[in-house]
């Protein structure tokens, strides 16, 4: 931990005649900091003292790109605030690593992002104090998409989240607009993203996939999964999965899967297939996750192409979505 201190000047009590020493001694090291890790300049070299007893600094040779060398005894020796010790400081301050390796509380003001958790933690000088929990993004692409039944839906980038709306009072049903990419050597999507609007009716939205090609059976079917608003009472969201034979058609069998679950503004929801097994995952934490269905298929090796979709089905207002998360799998 990088320590500072004021006006922390003295002089060395004994030459440093070996550029590769190891320690050194001041004349008078009350002004420095008792502990943790602190700059120092002796002549033109910066040194790290690592460890403090007394007058006599435990020290790290030619940091910062200085050249270590020999000086005399007298010399000055000057704590002082360097660019590595601000970047020192920063990474002190704003930990990420595994769970297990948090460190001890006691520096007031740190905070601790776990590779491996849930919750972002504060420590408080005492003991590490969570808050959250957190989501670990990966940005979507902004290239890659091609539109499938676009009408006028639009697609923007805002920072690093993608925003699909539609601003159509559709009177069909169904009337997806669908967002896609191709598939390439994968075997499914994880995506988290964002309800946006109100519905007067149940527009839907989330992960589609769709098979282009190949089985003339298959060609142009897709299988969309995510979240709608319930249409009784409370106003919940919840899963919306059905196939569809094209964005305009809806397969008799199978429709809606019928189960009603509550859901979180943020929607995390997975598609893989393995096999001729194709699965739909949710997930509250985007870490955790829970199978939501399981259906095995006689021949459908597959699909080609993975996206998003927004459907407003009879909507008066317009609708959207924002993308903020997409990692194909």
């Amino acid at each position: 931990m990088e320590t500072f201190a004021n006006q922390a000047v003295s002089t060395l009590s004994a030459a440093i005649t070996s550029v590769t020493a190891t320690s050194c001694s001041v004349t008078d090291a009350t002004a420095f900091p008792a502990t943790g890790n602190f700059r120092i300049k002796i002549d033109g070299e910066i040194l790290i003292v690592t460890a403090r007893a007394g007058n006599t600094f435990t020290i790290s040779r030619g940091a910062e790109g200085t050249a270590a060398a020999t000086h005399a005894s007298g010399a000055s020796v000057i704590h002082l605030l360097t660019k590595g010790s601000l970047e020192a400081r920063v990474a002190n301050r704003f930990i990420a690593d595994l769970y297990d390796n948090k460190p001890a509380a006691g520096i007031k003001g740190r905070l601790f992002l776990p590779t491996d958790g849930l919750l972002l933690e504060y420590d408080d000088g005492v003991a590490w104090r969570k808050y959250g929990p957190y989501n670990r993004l990966k940005a979507p692409p902004q290239t890659g998409w091609s539109w499938v039944n676009q009408g006028n839906v639009t697609v923007t980038f805002t920072g690093s989240a993608l925003v699909l709306e539609d601003p159509d009072l559709d009177t069909s049903t169904p009337q997806l607009r669908l967002l896609v990419r191709p598939v390439g050597v994968v075997n499914g999507v994880t995506a988290a993203f964002l309800w946006n609007g109100l519905g007067s009716d149940v527009p839907c939205m989330g992960v589609c996939a769709r098979q282009v090609g190949g089985d003339a059976s298959y060609d142009g079917h897709f299988w969309a999964f995510g979240t709608r608003p319930s249409s009784g009472a409370g106003n919940n969201m919840v899963f919306h999965e059905r196939y569809y034979n094209s964005p305009t058609s809806l397969q008799s069998t199978p429709t809606e899967d019928g189960k009603s679950r509550y859901c979180h503004r943020l929607f995390w929801v997975r598609y893989e297939w393995t096999g001729y097994n194709k699965r739909f995952y949710h997930s509250a934490d985007g870490v955790n996750w829970i199978r939501v269905d399981d259906d095995g298929m006689t021949s459908y090796a597959g699909p080609n192409q993975l996206g998003i979709f927004i459907d407003p089905t009879n909507n008066v207002q317009k609708v959207s979505m924002t993308l903020v998360h997409w990692e194909e799998n």
